[in-house]
């Protein structure tokens, strides 16, 4: 295994081989990061890898309202409707899963590490949804720990130099 740089935030880490000329990035994160270019001022156009690093944050903004509504409503007693609420939380959050495993996907940054914690995280999302009514807070939990392992790279800061492999 080479150990290789992420193009994106410097990062270093290993692949099973170099490919002279790909770009490497340690994370979906830093990949839509750098697909998404800045002007002078900082200013960035809206193109594809934006839409879709929106599109997750809206799914999993609209799972985690679902989940909360259906608390409050069950606070209330209406629990027929906390019970319907809760359910459309899990649809939320299966359907933020895929999202985010099709963006790994797609990104290219994808290695085991991100499939373990794939898998992983479907595990939890199918082990919440198991209890009745499903558990919103395990697939609140699950889905925030997959969309923070998958986006780890946006957190840092960018290269000062254009890394290439080693």
């Amino acid at each position: 295994m080479s150990t290789v740089t992420c193009r994106h935030c410097g990062l270093p880490f290993r692949v099973r081989r170099v490919e002279p000329g790909r770009d490497y990035f340690c994370c979906t994160g830093c990949s839509l990061l750098a697909r998404v270019p800045t002007d002078a001022q900082g200013n960035f156009p809206v193109n594809a890898p934006l839409i879709s690093a929106l599109t997750v944050a809206f799914l999993y903004f609209n799972q985690l309202l679902a989940w909360a509504v259906s608390v409050l409503v069950a606070r209330e007693g209406k629990l027929s409707l906390s019970n319907r609420l809760g359910w459309a939380a899990a649809g939320a959050a299966l359907i933020v899963w895929v999202a985010v495993a099709v963006l790994q996907a797609k990104s290219g940054a994808s290695r085991a590490k991100d499939m373990l914690v794939a898998v992983v995280t479907l595990a939890l999302l199918v082990a919440s949804i198991r209890t009745l009514p499903p558990s919103g807070s395990l697939c609140a939990a699950a889905n925030a720990v997959f969309i923070a392992w998958s986006f780890r790279g946006a957190l840092r800061r960018r290269a000062s130099a254009d890394v290439r492999p080693r």
